[in-house]
């Protein structure tokens, strides 16, 4: 891996990422978001949304080993990718990643990786999108797949900038897969992941990403007809 450009955190804190994830979901957390890319700030770079600051945390080295599991699925090298990690600095706990496919870095943040550490399917998720960011397919290969009426109506309704989104979920799930998660765990993952809080509420939509049952949904419809043969969305 690239070195991070933070100094080591202290030894008390080296045992918070050695922890072994569990495959078993956890309750629902409260405060999830979604996750995607990060604006660009200039032709040839990319900077981390203002709402978020690098911080210095150990759990970078956990996310350091799931990228080494998903990388070679995904056909790249571990080693062009560097992690760092992130705090919304107005205070907000929720999931969040974003990434920078100029540069290959992936910022996580803090509450991702304390919400989903024991249920490594989801936190593997979390990191095969960002991953996907920089190889997924055509927007306009999107559409060509035979769709179920569904998930082609899903699939239409929405933007170019959010079907971004969905290509690099499709992306993710391939990558996934290569790297030995089954399409239930990696559906199951998704819903967990876009959930905003206990009641069950999903992540709402923007400009840039569809709503979060409009995504797990189309995510789990493109399992269950490349993988299952079969519909597993809710």
């Amino acid at each position: 891996m690239k070195p991070l450009s933070f100094v080591c955190a202290i030894a008390v804190m080296i045992c918070c990422w050695i922890t072994l994830p569990s495959q078993h979901p956890p309750p629902a957390a409260a405060a999830l978001s979604g996750y995607g890319t990060v604006a660009k700030a200039g032709s040839t770079s990319c900077a981390i949304d203002p709402n978020f600051v690098p911080v210095h945390h150990t759990a970078s080295r956990h996310l350091e080993f799931l990228l080494d599991k998903l990388a070679p699925a995904a056909g790249t090298n571990s080693e062009k990718f560097s992690i760092e990690m992130m705090r919304d600095r107005r205070g907000v706990r929720a999931i969040n990643a974003m990434t920078c496919s100029d540069s290959h870095l992936i910022w996580i943040s803090v509450t991702a990786w304390e919400q989903l550490a024991t249920y490594e399917p989801a936190l593997a998720l979390l990191l095969a999108h960002e991953l996907a960011h920089s190889d997924h397919r055509p927007l306009h290969d999107l559409k060509k797949d035979d769709m179920i009426s569904a998930e082609r109506q899903l699939m239409n309704s929405l933007s170019n900038r959010q079907l971004v989104e969905i290509a690099a979920d499709q992306r993710a799930a391939d990558i996934m897969t290569r790297a030995g998660y089954s399409p239930q765990q990696i559906s199951r993952a998704s819903w967990h992941i876009l959930y905003r809080d206990v009641e069950g509420t999903l992540a709402s939509g923007s400009e840039s990403h569809p709503t979060g049952r409009d995504r797990a949904n189309l995510l789990s419809f493109y399992l269950g007809r490349k993988y299952l043969n079969a519909t597993i969305a809710r």
